[in-house]
Formats: structure tokens, C-alpha cells, sequence
């Protein structure tokens, strides 16, 4: 019996579709060779069952039918898992367990069907085909689409570039330019928010940057209260579109933000002023790779495969369970494992940041950006100013252990700042800063203290005039520019947005 074309045709289409469709939710941050890894995976096993079943006697028509099936159910496992989860009556069956088992048994009784039968009527076999193909067809032209939107806006969250486009250097010599350290520690919030929440008395730090002859803001605030939408508008010295900007919850703008924090005005800027950029943060970049990890890759990463029966297998509680119980190799204590590796990660950003000073004075001006994931949760450390144990991790809460990470993150500051200064050349600008605020108080507290950044920013020349009490993030590198690059950019209104996560 001669195959029926359109069945086969959406056989072998139906991956292809599967494929392209998870591409085009996230156009350009899908690596290459996850369209490769997850061809691998779809098409050999379908091609070894096809053959497979020819070999057993199986007729095209009925291997083509069974395959088909099947494959539509390994596909899209966890879409069909998420739609009867949001049927009330019957939502108990998107339990991964229960739903896995009455897919097999859906799948038993369809193939003892489909051998039992003669011969399969074509009269579904060509529609099915033509949908697939159609399907197959919208998603060419939703990839070409998106490509000709990615030339236009290169995957970033605040494409233009208004300010570099139109810079025009004043052509001083190198070794006038002053070297820009700026460090971000993520989630500090200002003292007078330390004060009000927790009565805690931060001005010994302030004190001793008051004594370095750095200017502290005493009423600043951040512009949004999420990392990547703050340092990116930071960078980029001006504000995100309204729509992206308050909507964290899509991945696209999240990882285009990312993006953005490599790829900004700011950075386009100092390049042009012959500039050496360090990106000592953990994030993915395309200035160097630092060793520091990229914390919102994993957003992107087996995107293709995660809705699929194997990934929702890998990410269930039922293999967690499985992995805990018969794999010797697990570590006992994962918590533990993490928080080593969190402080493990802010030491190597310390080191780094200290190893790219230079007092050499005849040289490439530096900019170094570097992001200290403290005092953000998880805790590090206890009142007592030891490590903290995983027993203590796992029942802290991120306001009663926040005083103590803030003492961890002012060593750092003391550090830092003691270290550029004696080992970088004496025209040094320092931005001690946070991203953000404390966040996690309470959910209607967030346009009270979610905002309220530790600002410190020391001037080489010691002229703060230009500096205000209740300056953004925003206006950072516009004042820069205007003070030591001898630009004329505007301020822009200091305003915070809260960002949907």
C-alpha cells in the first residue's frame, strides 16, 4: 500500500515545526547548537523507530500514523500538561506521574487501534499534512520577521543610541582621561532605609568614604527594582520603553536587557574615547568572557527541549526524587554547595576588579564595571559574622539576615576602594552603588524601600557640584560625561519604575 504523502510529510515537519516555533519565542538568544542538539534528538530516534517498524512488517501507512502520534505527544507534553492543568475538573491529571500514565495508556490503546485496523482511511492523512505544513510555512515568516527586526534593533532593550551616535570627543590625550571604576553591589539599600527598617547605624562606612573624600547621597533612590533593567538604564542614560521596562515577566525583555548591559551609550562612548572596558560582572557579555558565570542564561538554555517529555522528565519533582534516592554522587547538601559557590564568585570579582588596577600613567584609560552579588540573598553570613551553616541558610529569611550581609559588603567596599587607591593611578573616579533596594519586606512596601540605593561617588578633582541628593542611576554617566568629558547632556527627571517579575 502506497504511503500517503501528507502523513509523512507531517511526520517528519512536525519536529522541524517544533523546533523553529521555540525558536521564534526568543529570536537570537537561541544558540545554534541547541537547534542542532535538539534536531539530534528528535530525528534519530524517529528515523531508527521508522525503519524500525518497516523492518517488523508494519505497514508505512500504520508506522507513519503510530509515529506521528507519538511524536505530537513527546513534543508537546508539557503544553498539553499546562492546558488540562487549567480545566478545573480534571486538573489532578497534570500531575507529571498521573499525566505520563495516561499518556502511555492513551498511546496503547492507539496503536492496538491502528494495527487492528486493515488499512487507514486517507481522509484525515491529507488535512493533518496540510496543517503541519502550514504551521511549518507561519513559522518561516515569523523567523524571517524577526531576523529583519534584529538588524534593526540588535536583540537590545534600549536599541537607540541618540548621545554616542552624536559624540563628538574633545580629543584629550589618554592619560588625562580619568579611569572609572564603577561597583555595583546588588540590593544595597541607603542608611536612612537601614535606620528606618532595621535600626541599623550604617554611617561608619559612610564615615570612612566621607574621609576617602567621597560624596554620599544621603536620599537616593534607583530607577527600577530589578538588576538588569537598573544597570542597563544606568548604562544607557536614559529610561527603558514604558511597555518593556515595567514587564520583567517576559523573558524576551530580560535577556534583552542582559544584552543591553554590554551594548549601551555608555559603553559605545568610552570606546570612542580609546577606552579599555573590564566587565567584571555575572552576566553573559560581549566584552570578555570573566569566568563569572551568566546568570540569566539559563532562560535561553534547552529553551527547544524544556516542554518536551524528556525535559519535563529532567525539571519534575519525580526525577528529583529519583536522582536523591539512587544517585550516590548527589551532594547532601546543595544548599551548602551554593552558598559556597556564591561567596567563592564574589572573591573572584574582588580579585578581578583589584587585578586591573594600574598606576602607570601614560596608558589606555580603564572603565571597569564590576557587580558583587551581596549583600542580595541567599545570606552568606551570620550575626556573628561567620560563614553561615545550610541549617541556618534554610530557615533565614532575607530581612532578618540583611544587616548582616551589609556588614559583609561594607569589608568589601573597605577593600576595594583602600586597594584602587593605592594601586591606580591618582585620576581614579570611584561609583560605589546599588542597583536596587532591599525588595523582599513586604509586597506593598516596594515603592518605599525596594528603591533606596546606597549611593558613594568619588570625584578625583573633588568638585561634587554638579552631585544631588536624591540623584538615579540615570543621570550617573550624564554628569560624568558633562564634568570630564566636556559633553552637555540634559538630566533627565528622576523617577523609579517597579518592575513586574
Amino acid at each position: 500500500m502506497p504511503i500517503n504523502k501528507g502523513l509523512q510529510a507531517a511526520l517528519f515537519l512536525l519536529p522541524a515545526f517544533y523546533i523553529l516555533h521555540n525558536y521564534n519565542q526568543l529570536p537570537g538568544f537561541i544558540e545554534f547548537r541547541q537547534v542542532i542538539n535538539a534536531a539530534i534528538l528528535f530525528y534519530i530516534p524517529l528515523l531508527v523507530c521508522y525503519y524500525g517498524m518497516i523492518r517488523l512488517r508494519i505497514s508505512p501507512q500504520k508506522t507513519t500514523a503510530i509515529l506521528l502520534f507519538i511524536s505530537f505527544l513527546v513534543l508537546f507534553f508539557g503544553t498539553l500538561q499546562k492546558f488540562i492543568s487549567q480545566i478545573p475538573l480534571i486538573s489532578i491529571l497534570s500531575d507529571f506521574l498521573v499525566f505520563t500514565l495516561l499518556c502511555i495508556f492513551i498511546t496503547v490503546v492507539f496503536v492496538k487501534k491502528v494495527l487492528k485496523y486493515k488499512d487507514i482511511r486517507p481522509g484525515l492523512s491529507g488535512p493533518i499534512g496540510i496543517i503541519v505544513i502550514v504551521l511549518f510555512v507561519i513559522e518561516i515568516g515569523i523567523y524571517v520577521g524577526n531576523m529583519s527586526l534584529l538588524k534593526r534593533n540588535k536583540n537590545l532593550i534600549y536599541p537607540e543610541k541618540p548621545l554616542s551616535s552624536h559624540y563628538l570627543s574633545n580629543n584629550r590625550p589618554d592619560s588625562c582621561k580619568p579611569d572609572i571604576y564603577f561597583l555595583v553591589f546588588d540590593a544595597y539599600t541607603n542608611n536612612a532605609t537601614l535606620k528606618a527598617v532595621w535600626n541599623f547605624d550604617n554611617s561608619q562606612i559612610t564615615n570612612w568614604l566621607g574621609e576617602k573624600d567621597f560624596h554620599i547621597g544621603q536620599n537616593t533612590h534607583s530607577n527600577y527594582n530589578f538588576t538588569v533593567f537598573s544597570i542597563s538604564s544606568t548604562f544607557n542614560m536614559n529610561f527603558i520603553d514604558p511597555g518593556k521596562g515595567s514587564n520583567g515577566g517576559v523573558t524576551q525583555n530580560v535577556l534583552q536587557a542582559n544584552k543591553s548591559l554590554s551594548d549601551n551609550e555608555t559603553f559605545s562612548i568610552l570606546q570612542k574615547e580609546n577606552y579599555r572596558i573590564y566587565f567584571l560582572a555575572p552576566f553573559s557579555n560581549i566584552i570578555q568572557d570573566n569566568g563569572l558565570g551568566g546568570f540569566f542564561d539559563y532562560l535561553s538554555e534547552g529553551l527547544i527541549t524544556r516542554q518536551t517529555f524528556p525535559g519535563c522528565f529532567h525539571g519534575s519533582s519525580f526525577f528529583a526524587s529519583l536522582k536523591k534516592k539512587f544517585s550516590a554522587s548527589v551532594d547532601k547538601d546543595e544548599y551548602y554547595t551554593l552558598l559556597k559557590s556564591k561567596y567563592e564568585n564574589t572573591i573572584n570579582t574582588v580579585n578581578k576588579i583589584e587585578a586591573t588596577t594600574d598606576s602607570t600613567i601614560n596608558r589606555r584609560p580603564h572603565f571597569v564595571y564590576g557587580h558583587v552579588l551581596v549583600p542580595h540573598d541567599p545570606p552568606l553570613f551570620d550575626s556573628r559574622g561567620k560563614f553561615i551553616n545550610s541549617e541556618e541558610a534554610k530557615t533565614a529569611t532575607p530581612y532578618n539576615t540583611y544587616v548582616d550581609q551589609i556588614k559583609f559588603a561594607n569589608v568589601l567596599i573597605r577593600e576595594l576602594v583602600s586597594y584602587i587607591q593605592k594601586h591606580n593611578k591618582p585620576n581614579t573616579l570611584i561609583i560605589i552603588e546599588g542597583d536596587h533596594g532591599f525588595r523582599f519586606y513586604r509586597t506593598d512596601s516596594i515603592p518605599t524601600f525596594a528603591f533606596k540605593n546606597f549611593n558613594a561617588i568619588y570625584f578625583p578633582d573633588k568638585n561634587y557640584g554638579s552631585l544631588y541628593d536624591t540623584i538615579s542611576p540615570v543621570n550617573d554617566f550624564r554628569i560624568i560625561f558633562d564634568q570630564y568629558f566636556g559633553q552637555h547632556f540634559p538630566l533627565i527627571k528622576d523617577s523609579s519604575t517597579i518592575v513586574k517579575e
